[in-house]
C-alpha cells in the first residue's frame, strides 16, 4: 500500500535522507532557501534530516564532463526522496528513468490554510495504483476523493473506494470539474484524475495568484519519489537575491509529507508558507516589481511564521 511503503522508510538505521538537485539558473539560490527551511522545521520538531547535495545538471558538466554522472546516479538511488530546483532541467529525464516511478500529484495551497492535491497515474500500468494514492492521501486529510476522467476511470474509483469506506467519493467529466479547479478549487480535496488529463486539471489548479502556489512530486511504489517546485522561467533573477522561493518552499514540504511520511513537520512549513504569501509583502517578481521582500526576507518570514503554523495545543491558533 501507499501508506505503509512511506512509513516503512522511516524504520532505516540513518536519518530520512533528501538528495538534493540543483542546476543552474535560480536553482542554487532556490535549494538554499529549501535547506534552510527543512533544517529550521527538522529542529523544531525534534528530528533529523540528511540532505545530501551532489552535481547535477550544468555543474555536473562543468565538474564530471556529463548532466547526471555514476556518482549522482548512485546517491539518487540511496535516497528516501530526491528535491530538485530546476523542473525543465533536460538532465531530469535521465533521473527519472532511474525511478519507479509511478504517479503525478500536484499541491496547490491557497490562502491561510486551503490545500489541494491532485493525483494522475503516469501511465495505463499505474492506474490502480494512482487511485490507492489518492485514498490514503485523503485517509490522512479531509476523507474526500473526487475522481475526473471517463466512465471506466469512475469504475477504477468505485474498486478503490471499497476498502476506503470512510472516504467520501463524487465523480466527475473533465469538463464539469474544468471551471470548478480553476475557480473554485476549495471545493475539493484530493482530486484523482485520469491519467490524459492529469497535467491540464493540474495545471489550472496551479494558475499564478498572489496568495496561491503550488508544487509537484512524482511518486514511487519502491525507491525514492522525487519533488519540484513549478516552472517558472525566473533565470534573468539569478544573482539578485529577488527570485520568489514559495514554490520551492513547498516542494520542500511535499518531499517531507509525501517522500519520508513526516507530516508533522510537512505541515507546518506548508502552513507557514502559505501565510507568508497570504501576508506579504512577497518578492519583486511576485508584486511585478513593486517594491517587496528579497528571497532570503521571504524565507525569514516562513521560518519565523512555524510557532503559528505549528499545530499543537499551546501555538495553533485552531486549537482553542
Amino acid at each position: 500500500m501507499f501508506v505503509s511503503s512511506r512509513i516503512q522508510k522511516l524504520s532505516i538505521s540513518h536519518p530520512p535522507r533528501v538528495v538534493c538537485l540543483a542546476g543552474a539558473g535560480t536553482a542554487p539560490e532556490l535549494m538554499a532557501e529549501a535547506m534552510l527551511a527543512l533544517t529550521a522545521v527538522a529542529r523544531l520538531h525534534g528530528l533529523a534530516v540528511e540532505d545530501v547535495h551532489v552535481p547535477f545538471g550544468a555543474s555536473a558538466v562543468a565538474r564530471a564532463g556529463q548532466p547526471f554522472p555514476a556518482s549522482t546516479r548512485s546517491a539518487v538511488l540511496a535516497a528516501d526522496a530526491v528535491l530538485v530546483a530546476e523542473p525543465e532541467e533536460p538532465a531530469l529525464d535521465e533521473v527519472k528513468a532511474e525511478l519507479d516511478l509511478r504517479a503525478r500529484v500536484t499541491r496547490v495551497r491557497f490562502g491561510r490554510e486551503r490545500d489541494v492535491v491532485f493525483v494522475a497515474p503516469l501511465d495505463d500500468s499505474a492506474q490502480e495504483w494512482a487511485l490507492e494514492a489518492a485514498f490514503a492521501l485523503a485517509e490522512a486529510r479531509a476523507l474526500r476523493v473526487a475522481t475526473v476522467g471517463d466512465t471506466s476511470w469512475h469504475e477504477l474509483g468505485k474498486a478503490a473506494a471499497v476498502a476506503h469506506e470512510h472516504v467520501r467519493l463524487e465523480h466527475l467529466s473533465p469538463t464539469a470539474a474544468s471551471p470548478l479547479v480553476a475557480f473554485d478549487p476549495a471545493r475539493f480535496d484530493v482530486v484523482a484524475v485520469a491519467g490524459k488529463w492529469g497535467e491540464a486539471i493540474g495545471e489550472l489548479a496551479a494558475a499564478a495568484a498572489l496568495d496561491r502556489v503550488a508544487a509537484h512530486g512524482l511518486l514511487a511504489e519502491h525507491g525514492p519519489s522525487l519533488f519540484m517546485p513549478s516552472p517558472d522561467d525566473g533565470s534573468a533573477l539569478a544573482g539578485h537575491g529577488v527570485v520568489d522561493p514559495s514554490s520551492m518552499l513547498l516542494a520542500a514540504a511535499m518531499a517531507l509529507e509525501h517522500g519520508l511520511g513526516l507530516s508533522g513537520p510537512a505541515a507546518t512549513l506548508a502552513g507557514a508558507v502559505s501565510a507568508a504569501l497570504a501576508d506579504g509583502p512577497g518578492t519583486p517578481d511576485l508584486l511585478r516589481g513593486a517594491l517587496g521582500a528579497t528571497t532570503r526576507e521571504f524565507t525569514s518570514r516562513v521560518l519565523a511564521g512555524f510557532q503559528l503554523s505549528l499545530r499543537n495545543a499551546e501555538f495553533w491558533p485552531g486549537a482553542a
